[in-house]
């Protein structure tokens, strides 16, 4: 499809007709595929039906995204980028009270409009139409239309220079998502020159990237539900952040440090509390960090499981109370579930063979309660299971 095609279906779609038709498009969910145009019939032209029917869509996958999604307008690959807006949401907090922050390529919005709504203004850049277009629509829409103003402009052809700034690559300039910054657009090899332009970036990049980076800064790691979703860099004059920075969203729970070593490992004894720290923590290099903060200790010598005394609710991961220590053979955690009526089964594992994975379906969970298993190695290389009871209180 056309660029201008693009924008032909956002500005139908901005249109009170084209709020017509998304209404009756979301009514139509519930019909099979070949039935939904049908029941739009009259409201436009078979083009306009297909739009209509074509953003509902993108608007039901959004809304995994964002609590906002029923109201907005997306294009399908700005939304493959777009920020968890709860992530977004947490980002706005983070800059200085009443901030314009300069969004350098802002797509659809997500960012620009939680930096909004949080009461800062923002001035946004976004050189595809149709995202502007649709970047537009979303600030009326969410009512903030006074403090985002939209550049339909390219930042590698416009002179910029400012505060702050919010910089966010688009990692799919070829429709194909890709972790080489030398591939993002604009290219890594710009971004010194265009960040160079503003005292202070934020700069979004993915959780994993290949390669390095021409630009560095204190390191920020941040995931939502357990997933890792981006990796912040500070670039340029930011004062009082940590070398290195794990959060876990939404709780909102986190560990800083410069990445110091882990202390002697320890085995988990009944009664003591293990911990499967969160992604964000073993991408920042922080486990040691976290282990010193909370009086922890590994359960292995090269690190992943952390257990003590007591559960730590500040400490970014998931934690599992230690009921028992078992060998790690079918017969002896059978024999565990059986005793212990359980029901329901979580199985965790880190650095284990592929045989563990087996022991799901060997292993049979018959009873009412719901239990967690954690596969590992001890600091004297023996394969063991701790096995938890999912219980009210623990």
């Amino acid at each position: 499809m056309s660029l201008a095609m693009h924008v032909q279906r956002i500005e139908f779609l901005a249109s009170t007709r084209g709020a017509a038709a998304l209404g009756l498009a979301r009514e139509a969910r519930s019909l099979p595929l070949h039935r939904r145009a049908a029941a739009m019939a009259g409201v436009g032209s078979a083009e306009e039906i297909r739009a209509a029917l074509t953003q509902d869509d993108l608007r039901v996958r959004a809304a995994a995204r964002c609590p906002h999604a029923e109201a907005l307008l997306f294009t399908p690959e700005a939304l493959e980028q777009a920020t968890a807006w709860p992530v977004a949401a947490e980002r706005a907090t983070r800059w200085p009270t009443g901030a314009h922050v300069t969004d350098l390529g802002a797509g659809v919005g997500f960012d620009a409009l939680a930096t909004a709504l949080a009461g800062h203004t923002v001035t946004a850049y976004e050189h595809d139409p149709a995202r502007a277009a649709c970047l537009r629509f979303n600030a009326q829409a969410l009512e903030v239309s006074a403090r985002v103003t939209v550049r339909e402009e390219d930042v590698r052809t416009v002179t910029l220079q400012g505060a702050l700034a919010y910089f966010d690559p688009e990692r799919r300039p070829e429709g194909v998502r890709t972790r080489d910054p030398t591939a993002f657009s604009p290219p890594a090899d710009t971004w010194p020159a265009l960040l160079a332009r503003f005292e202070r970036v934020l700069v979004k990049l993915p959780p994993v990237l290949e390669g390095t980076l021409p630009i560095s800064g204190p390191s920020e790691y941040v995931s939502l539900g357990g997933r890792a979703r981006e990796w912040r860099l500070w670039v340029g004059a930011w004062e009082g952040l940590p070398a290195r920075r794990a959060l876990a969203l939404p709780g909102g729970t986190y560990v800083e440090g410069d990445g110091v070593a882990l202390p002697p490992a320890t085995d988990p004894t009944e009664g003591s509390w293990l911990l499967d720290p969160d992604v964000t923590v073993m991408r920042a290099g922080l486990l040691g960090d976290l282990a010193a903060r909370d009086g922890l200790t590994p359960v292995h010598p090269d690190g992943a499981y952390l257990v003590g005394p007591a559960k730590v609710d500040a400490a970014p991961g998931h934690w599992v109370p230690v009921h028992a220590v078992l060998k790690a053979d079918k017969r002896s955690v059978q024999a565990w579930l059986d005793a212990h009526d359980v029901g329901s089964l979580t199985i965790r594992k880190r650095g284990i063979d592929a045989r563990a994975e087996a022991w799901r379906s060997a292993l049979r969970a018959r009873g009412s309660r719901p239990a967690t298993l954690v596969f590992t190695r001890t600091r004297a290389e023996r394969w063991v299971v701790y096995a938890g009871l999912d219980c009210a209180g623990f």
